[in-house]
């Protein structure tokens, strides 16, 4: 399920904040520290890490921000030398399907923060245990109660937010437009024609990419990939690159 209010990395980042708008501020445990790397093109890492957990999750010791023997990040470490458990923190894994039945794609209305009221296709965090075509599968049936075969979808964008999300796109042909009661997070579900997508009131710019890609796709008997990556510069502005 898509950005849940709750839903963090390590337990403290807004999801709401890895979406690349100029209405997000990205806070990293109150620090955000940008390191160039290549000497062609300026690019920006989220090197410093978040605020993670204040105790170890194996034996309840409190954590230590340090870098471990080897390493050379800081981590969040217990303080019991004994235990010296290492808590990594990764990017998180989003996935979502961009459904199609005779030339009309599927929407959902968001019921939850952020951006409620706003519209875009399914999509969430992938769980433990399944593929990212099985994971927007489930995003789907979640969102809009609309299935289709994962084996059937085809990769169509990843969008890498930031170094901390990674959007894995898929598009599917449905056998039909019928759907059955969408879960809590959508008030409302929909087929709508292309040239009638609500693009003023999408909620968010991934959300845009995807539509526009999967439009320019359509009639593609495979569509090409794309791949689109959002970073900070080293002046603080955001940035899009293709690739």
């Amino acid at each position: 399920m898509m950005y849940r209010v709750a839903a963090s990395l390590a337990g403290t980042l807004s999801v709401a904040a890895f979406q690349p708008t100029h209405h997000s501020i990205l806070s990293i445990g109150g620090t955000l520290r940008s390191i160039a790397t290549n000497t062609q093109h300026v690019r920006s890492s989220l090197s410093a890490i978040p605020s993670g957990p204040a105790y170890c999750e194996m034996c309840g010791t409190p954590t230590q921000i340090k870098i471990p023997e080897g390493d050379e990040r800081e981590r969040h470490v217990c303080g019991d030398t004994k235990c010296g458990h290492i808590h990594y923190q990764n990017p998180k894994v989003v996935v979502g399907a961009i459904c199609t039945y005779k030339d009309r794609v599927l929407l959902c209305q968001r019921a939850i923060e952020p951006c409620v009221g706003k519209w875009g296709y399914p999509q969430g965090f992938l769980e433990l245990g399944e593929t990212t075509r099985q994971g927007a599968a489930r995003e789907t049936w979640e969102e809009a109660g609309v299935k289709f075969n994962p084996k059937e979808s085809e990769l169509l964008a990843i969008y890498n937010l930031a170094g901390v999300q990674i959007q894995t796109i898929y598009r599917a042909e449905l056998e039909t437009d019928d759907f059955d009661l969408a879960g809590h997070e959508s008030s409302d579900v929909k087929f709508v024609a292309w040239d009638d997508i609500p693009w003023e009131d999408l909620a968010f710019p991934t959300v845009a990419w995807g539509l526009e890609h999967a439009r320019d796709m359509k009639d593609e008997a495979k569509p090409a990939v794309q791949e689109r990556t959002k970073l900070m510069t080293m002046d603080g502005q955001w940035k899009v690159e293709e690739g």
